[in-house]
């Protein structure tokens, strides 16, 4: 009666923990994205490397990009959105890194009772605050596309450094809907 959730936790426990770390290079969408000192670098195929600073200044292959104070605003925006994905990230990766201690720590509690439905219970309590995360993540992901998207079609030389696609929100929402429910099933 315990083998299923104890399979899931085995499954789900390592990405949580690998979540939960706090690194600041990210794979996304068509590229990378990494935070440094007050810049977010991005990085894509066929392309030298973006750089947009906290102030909007936008260097490409080191090199100043001059930008209207409109393009500037949408570049200091790119930034924000940027903090807003890795701040959320590392939420979600902390909700999800204690929902796997949760249900672990209640798997005790079950086996002393022979009572499956504590984990389930548990399960389902932390189901939902990791899905919530996960939707603000997702936010802040479709966020970005728009500033993205935005600030490349007001500045050319940023056209290649699209790198959220539509389909990116849509599989990171999907994402979301699979995992609760892979989450609440028994």
């Amino acid at each position: 009666m315990i083998r299923k959730p104890l399979v899931i936790l085995g499954a789900t426990l390592p990405l949580m923990a690998l979540a939960s770390c706090s690194h600041t290079n990210q794979t996304v969408g068509h590229g990378s994205l990494s935070i440094g000192a007050n810049a977010v670098h991005i990085r894509v195929p066929g392309a030298p490397q973006a750089t947009i600073e906290s102030d909007g200044t936008l260097r490409i292959a080191r090199r100043t990009v001059p930008l209207s104070p409109a393009e500037q605003a949408l570049a200091r925006h790119y930034y924000q959105d940027v903090l807003h994905i890795s701040t959320a990230g590392k939420a979600t990766g902390e909700a999800g890194g204690k929902l796997g201690a949760s249900v672990f720590g209640s798997l005790f509690s079950a086996l002393w009772h022979d009572n499956s439905s504590i984990i389930k219970r548990t399960a389902k309590q932390g189901a939902a605050r990791v899905s919530a995360d996960v939707r603000t993540l997702c936010a802040h992901l479709a966020n970005l596309q728009t500033t993205q998207n935005a600030l490349a079609a007001d500045q050319s030389a940023f056209m290649p450094y699209r790198v959220i696609r539509g389909r990116d929100v849509t599989q990171c929402l999907k994402g979301t809907r699979q995992t609760a429910t892979m989450t609440y099933t028994y």
